[in-house]
């Protein structure tokens, strides 16, 4: 199959029957006075082989045709139907699926996502949520980078992608940053995108190993470009996830990355295209998307800390070419659905997270959701520093209280269940020393607490978490359930059973309840 287009539109539009046999696709510019075709994107779609008369489809995965306008471009796939041919098209506008999605977490409208890349804040007050993103299909595949803005860190507009797989690899994880020093001939309010460009991760690229690469956007990230040559050249074959920030003390730009196994590395560079690997370092248990970062306690003590993709994390300190560490490995999280956190950066005054929640995809034509952003910060103990986790504070800026709307019924027990599509926030309060467990229905799981043992159960699946928790957050938003135990000692993320919210809480030992909706 060969289709040609003249681009008169902004987005071409490709059919994507989920979860069907996998067929390549390449786009080419076309260059009509020399033949010439300059392939711009190598992707692998799900084709329905079986549709003879008409293609019905799951939904439309959109390529931006930015910098084609008036050339023309060329399709081209292997056996493939002609009704599926006959379906790719272009368009003005972007043609969104129409399933239901979080309210407060976002979720990309369509496809498969992963790990969040190049969060940042920009000058205009505008946070962007990058992220790892197969538009093609509703499982991993075709590396790509999606985009979504916020100006509150609860709402999400999703917007155009912005880096397809070419001729080096697929895209994968990284990070960005102002170009606050006016380097690389850009000006100062540039934004800089450092990435992993996956070299022999498909057929294009056959042969090439992984380098670091550099891209950079003076429309404020909406269009990227990106610097052929690679900053960071092979270090080891998988060597992946740069996170890259200013060191004030040391003078330097630092770069953690993932080297191998469960080794790390700290580069640094003046001049953020010349990389110099200063420290090299294993860390038990963890592996890939690094972060590094400070964060200080109540009393203003600080501390260093080293993140991998699990949430592990290792205390020690940092002089801006060394990281040193006991090696004691700590856990931000209670289960597995969070990974991949990121912080970002071009925020001054504190420190915010976001992870990837590795949601099973429900029939939707979605796979995949991110956590609640969170506010990072440390507490001392007996075992040394622990990380802190607490919602962002635009969290309570949104909330509206409607404690005394929810009545509780003659058993004592709250129930709740929004008429319009709203996320639900619950406080409470519960008394010292309780023996009997807690049990109640969220959104059609049964979740269940014992104080005494600090057993937390989520349909018959249980995690442990600290015991004799005195302050319970609850967020509840479509299937994602987020637990803020203690002051945020301890965070607990689960899957629930149904999308729409329903609460029943029995108010039986709970001393106070504050319960808040978010729109």
């Amino acid at each position: 199959m060969k289709k040609d287009f003249t681009v008169n539109e902004q987005y071409l539009n490709i059919p994507i029957c989920a979860q069907k046999k996998e067929k390549m696709l390449r786009l080419f510019l076309l260059d009509e006075e020399s033949g010439f075709e300059e392939k711009l994107t190598e992707i692998m779609v799900p084709v329905d082989d079986e549709q003879e008369s008409g293609y019905s489809c799951n939904f439309y995965a959109q390529i931006p045709l930015t910098g084609c306008e008036g050339k023309k471009i060329r399709v081209s796939a292997e056996d493939v139907p002609e009704t599926f041919s006959e379906e790719i098209h272009l368009s003005g506008q972007r043609e969104e699926a129409a399933d239901t999605h979080p309210v407060i977490h976002f979720a990309a409208k369509s496809g498969w996502t992963n790990d969040p890349n190049g969060m940042v804040r920009d000058n205009n007050g505008v946070y962007h949520l990058y992220f790892q993103y197969n538009p093609f299909g509703i499982q991993w595949n075709n590396m790509s980078w999606g985009h979504a803005v916020s100006r509150d860190l609860l709402h999400w507009e999703q917007v155009d992608s912005v880096m397809f797989p070419d001729e080096n690899g697929t895209i994968y994880s990284g990070c960005a940053i102002k170009n606050e020093r006016g380097l690389l001939g850009l000006p100062e309010d540039a934004l800089l995108f450092f990435y992993t460009a996956a070299g022999g991760n498909d057929e294009w690229s056959k042969g090439q190993q992984f380098t670091q690469k550099l891209a950079w956007s003076v429309d404020g990230g909406v269009t990227l470009h990106k610097r052929k040559e690679p900053c960071v050249p092979v270090i080891y074959r998988d060597s992946r996830d740069p996170k890259v920030y200013w060191h004030e003390a040391s003078g330097a730009y630092i770069m953690a990355l993932w080297l191998r196994g469960n080794d790390f590395g700290i580069l640094r560079s003046e001049d953020l295209v010349n990389w110099n690997l200063v420290d090299e370092f294993t860390l038990k248990d963890a592996w890939e998307c690094p972060d590094i970062f400070e964060l200080s306690t109540e009393d203003g003590e600080k501390r260093w800390f080293f993140w991998s993709a699990d949430g592990f994390y290792y205390e020690g300190e940092f002089d801006g070419y060394e990281f040193k560490t006991d090696g004691e490995k700590k856990w931000a999280y209670m289960t597995g659905l969070p990974y991949a956190a990121q912080t970002f950066s071009g925020v001054e005054d504190r420190v915010i997270s976001i992870p990837w929640l590795r949601m099973q995809n429900d029939g939707r034509n979605y796979t995949g959701a991110y956590g609640i952003p969170v506010e990072l910060s440390c507490r001392r103990g007996k075992d040394g520093f622990t990380i802190v986790q607490k919602p962002v504070r635009e969290l309570w800026e949104q909330a509206v209280e409607i404690t005394e709307q929810v009545v509780a019924d003659e058993n004592n027990t709250i129930v709740c269940r929004p008429e319009k599509k709203k996320a639900v926030v619950i406080r409470l309060t519960v008394e010292e020393n309780i023996l009997e467990d807690f049990r109640w229905n969220i959104n059609g799981s049964w979740v269940e607490y014992s104080p005494e043992t600090g057993s937390f159960t989520v349909d018959r699946n249980a995690f442990q978490a600290i015991p004799w928790q005195k302050e319970l957050l609850f967020i509840v938003d479509d299937r994602i359930l987020e637990v803020f135990f203690g002051d945020g000692e301890q965070l607990g993320t689960f899957e629930l059973r149904d999308a729409e919210v329903s609460l029943e809480m029995p108010l039986v030992h709970v001393e106070d309840y504050r319960i808040f909706e978010v729109e």
